[in-house]
């Protein structure tokens, strides 16, 4: 290999195995406080989309397998997956036409910048929930995010994505142009062909009212909660946004141990539409509340703070969800009974049940979905308990995995070996396949996966 002439070739920076900062660089390509063992023998720092051109060729040329790495957010690490990695961090520019209520961004475009700029422009997007997440993944493996029962999956608000090739070709592709290519870019997470250097986005309008009420109760209540759940939003419209949390309790509650928080959030075109919808959907709710918020104000940089306390950066993650048509008593119940087991307090689980008039996806790769979205998150510090914890994980989704019809990329275990949930369904699975062979037919993205290792 010679590196020289690689570097020679590129406005970025490139960090060989051989570098004293290599570990450290290594270690910093995942957001995870549980880092992969060290597998890159070289990180590609693009400043610009040929770097990510000129990166992939010489990957190509001398036989190495690539992975690229937007923020590192997906919890098992496939960002740092390959010989090389070529980190997207630098490619972060953002372009609004707020007439045509559409955006170009760089992959490494954060869901918390991306809500503050459109913000300001009076527009919207089904951004994550997690601000400093970027479009890069997220996008990619089709993209759960604030109003998705109105506004839809993200993907399917996506209408054009940039894209380099395994031949270092730099693509444009659509509804309308590399229609293949399109279609796997909506869903197919880290067994898609390429890099994408930008994305092309369809906008929404800003809504005028996010209000959210918070109903806390003990973990005893679970199935008064799911049963009071699933009557109401069998009613519900789709920008009502419902979600079960379970974890320890608050030091200020006046309780110990896990409890259970019924969260609705209400995107409205107006404060008095928000808090009626509020209003009906409260009807009936579990008495023996141990706290309340009522139609608290909640933009998008609340929502930002708030799941950000909930998930600090530098503990320690394993993470793994369920997508499932059975009812949310039934689910919730499995899930209530794991985290009653959970081995760390930092540990939570989030539940979310969707309006019946929730928005469906179209034909693409992301083709697995249900009513119940079920995330179950291992958090805790010590690396000696990573054994402990995993494993602790892994019963819990086996428990409540046949209830369920599939798993989201996103927040998937991929550590795992064959797994009982798949994340697409099989036809969409085969046509990935088929795709790969034709436009990566030396499986140049195709590198193998990582296992976390304890320190």
């Amino acid at each position: 290999m010679k590196i020289n002439e690689l570097k020679g070739r590129l406005r970025g920076e490139v960090i060989t195995a051989d570098d004293a900062g290599h570990a450290a660089a290594h270690d910093a390509l995942i957001w995870n406080g549980r880092k992969p063992d060290r597998q890159a023998r070289l990180i590609v720092r693009a400043a610009c989309v040929e770097d990510v051109q000129e990166a992939v060729r010489f990957a190509a040329a001398n036989g190495l397998t690539v992975s690229p790495r937007g923020g590192g957010h997906q919890f098992t690490g496939i960002a740092a997956r390959a010989d090389v990695v070529v980190d997207l961090g630098a490619l972060d520019a953002l372009s609004i036409d707020v007439a045509a209520r559409r955006a170009r961004i760089g992959p490494a475009v954060t869901n918390a910048r991306m809500a503050s700029v459109l913000g300001r422009h009076g527009l919207a997007f089904p951004l994550g929930h997690c601000g400093s997440v970027p479009m890069s993944g997220y996008l990619l493996g089709g993209g759960v995010g604030w109003n998705s029962g109105a506004w839809g999956i993200a993907c399917f608000s996506v209408l054009a994505v940039e894209v380099v090739l395994a031949d270092g070709r730099l693509v444009t592709a659509s509804a309308d142009e590399n229609a293949e290519i399109f279609w796997a870019a909506r869903g197919a997470g880290p067994k898609f062909f390429g890099i994408v250097t930008a994305y092309h986005l369809s906008l929404h309008r800003e809504p005028r009212a996010i209000l959210t009420t918070v109903r806390f109760y003990p973990l005893e209540a679970v199935d008064e909660v799911a049963t009071w759940a699933e009557r109401v939003m069998s009613r519900a419209p789709a920008n009502i946004e419902f979600t079960t949390k379970i974890s320890a309790a608050p030091p200020q509650m006046p309780v110990s141990g896990m409890i259970v928080q019924a969260i609705s959030t209400v995107f409205a075109n107006s404060e008095a539409q928000a808090r009626a919808l509020l209003d009906d959907l409260g009807e009936g709710a579990p008495a023996g509340v141990l706290h309340q918020l009522d139609g608290v104000p909640t933009p998008f940089d609340v929502l930002y703070d708030l799941t950000a306390k909930s998930m600090p950066e530098g503990h320690r993650y394993a993470v793994d969800s369920v997508w499932s048509e059975a009812t949310y008593p039934e689910v919730l119940r499995e899930v209530a009974l794991a985290m009653a087991d959970a081995p760390s307090p930092e540990s939570l689980a989030l539940v979310m049940l969707r309006s019946p008039v929730a928005k469906r996806p179209e034909d693409a790769a992301f083709s697995r979905i249900g009513r119940i979205f079920g995330a179950v998150y291992g958090i805790w510090q010590d690396p000696a308990a990573d054994g402990q914890v995993t494993a602790w994980l892994r019963n819990s989704i086996d428990a409540i995995a046949p209830l369920c019809l599939g798993t989201y990329v996103g927040e998937s275990d991929l550590d795992r070996g064959p797994r009982r949930l798949a994340i697409h369904s099989p036809a969409a699975a085969a046509r990935i396949e088929d795709l790969s062979a034709r436009f990566d037919p030396e499986g140049l993205f195709g590198g193998p996966k990582t296992k976390a290792r304890a320190a």
